[in-house]
């Protein structure tokens, strides 16, 4: 036979076997079962036969979030000079009046000591004009010096008192701006932003660092606005926090009353229970959103056998025959009891192992 002839046998030969490899995974070779009905019947096996139940639930929405405090604080400084330290980082604890940052002092020292010399020049200007007015009021009273000359000394006098005044008044300013080289905390909380470090330059107004309350913590979320109109301030939700595992819940603080244009949601906040301090102001959490009420179907959990990935359940009919039936499951409900998406109806009777199912793959009562 020549090369060109068993070349063409050879491919003859291996379309006929894909043929029937694919015939036969088509069901091609054997009757073929539609999901979700009767697989296999006249099963023998051992349990207690238990109701499908038809349920109410409240349904819910997950909204994703992140936590954040009610209580966030901008540090800054009000005057303008040099950072000569900052004594906390990141992270770090403060309490109330602890110092934050040093600035450099020298220019507000040399500030308020001008305006202490100034006061006492002041004063001595003032200790003259008491004096020239109680001489020139001796006059006076002897007749010596005219009206107008009582007057000026009179006026000069009141000058003297008020600059006395408006250079004390300076001299509390700068005593007031120096102390502003030590910027302290304002409220106890946790920094959570150090924005400057020394050798940088405070400008009044902008922010050195940032702290919030981590005892004032609270999930904030975007509501879509037709589950949002039905909240209301005081309505307790359900929090997931997925980096610690917990469940909590809380009442809603606040809704802003504002829909963002483009997104159609409203903002919602709800408080935080105190936790064991692994709560962190940035976690994402998740808040369950009521949405109105929903039906489903649920088993035992027992009931269900699974091989990989094929779920079923052993139906008991009306004449006590057995079947197995293939089923598609949802989430868990509750202790021992799952949710059953398709495949059965409400009413019908399944069948509960008396144990515990066993491993995947392993016994007769395992094959779908």
């Amino acid at each position: 036979m020549s090369p060109v002839a068993r070349r063409v046998v050879e491919v003859g030969i291996g379309l006929a076997v894909l043929i029937a490899a694919v015939s036969a995974l088509s069901g091609g070779c054997g009757e073929r079962v539609e999901p979700g009905v009767v697989a296999v019947q006249g099963i023998a096996a051992a349990g207690q036969p238990v109701a499908v139940e038809d349920e109410t639930e409240t349904a819910v929405e997950w909204a994703s979030g992140q936590v954040a405090s009610a209580r966030q604080t901008a540090v800054a400084s009000r005057v303008l000079a040099r950072i000569e330290d900052v004594r906390v980082r990141a992270g770090s604890p403060v309490a109330e009046g602890d110092v934050l940052v040093v600035l450099d002092a020298r220019d507000l020292g040399a500030r308020l000591g001008e305006t202490e010399e100034a006061l006492r020049a002041a004063q001595a200007r003032l200790e003259l004009a008491q004096s020239d007015y109680a001489r020139v009021q001796e006059l006076f009273g002897s007749g010596v010096v005219p009206q107008q000359r009582l007057d000026q000394a009179s006026s000069a006098l009141r000058a003297a008192t008020a600059e006395v005044a408006a250079r004390a008044e300076a001299r509390e300013q700068a005593r007031a701006g120096r102390s502003f080289a030590e910027i302290r905390s304002p409220v106890t909380g946790r920094v959570v932003d150090r924005l400057a470090e020394p050798g940088d330059t405070a400008v009044p107004g902008q922010p050195l660092m940032r702290i919030y309350d981590p005892s004032l913590l609270r999930v904030e979320v975007p509501v879509r606005e037709s589950l949002a109109v039905a909240l209301a301030v005081g309505d307790v939700l359900r929090v997931e926090v997925p980096a610690l595992d917990e469940t909590l819940e809380g009442p809603i603080d606040e809704l802003v009353p504002f829909a963002e244009p483009g997104a159609r949601t409203l903002l919602v906040k709800v408080r935080l229970p105190r936790t064991d301090g692994r709560l962190f102001a940035g976690m994402f959490a998740r808040v369950a959103i009521p949405a109105g009420v929903r039906r489903r179907i649920v088993v035992p959990e027992r009931a269900v056998q699974r091989v990989g990935q094929l779920e079923s359940v052993l139906v008991v009919s009306e004449s006590g025959e057995v079947e197995r039936r293939m089923v598609t499951t949802g989430q868990r409900a509750g202790a021992a009891r799952v949710e059953v998406l398709s495949g059965l109806t409400p009413g019908e009777r399944v069948l509960v192992a008396d144990a515990e199912p066993p491993a995947e793959g392993g016994g007769e009562g395992s094959r779908p």
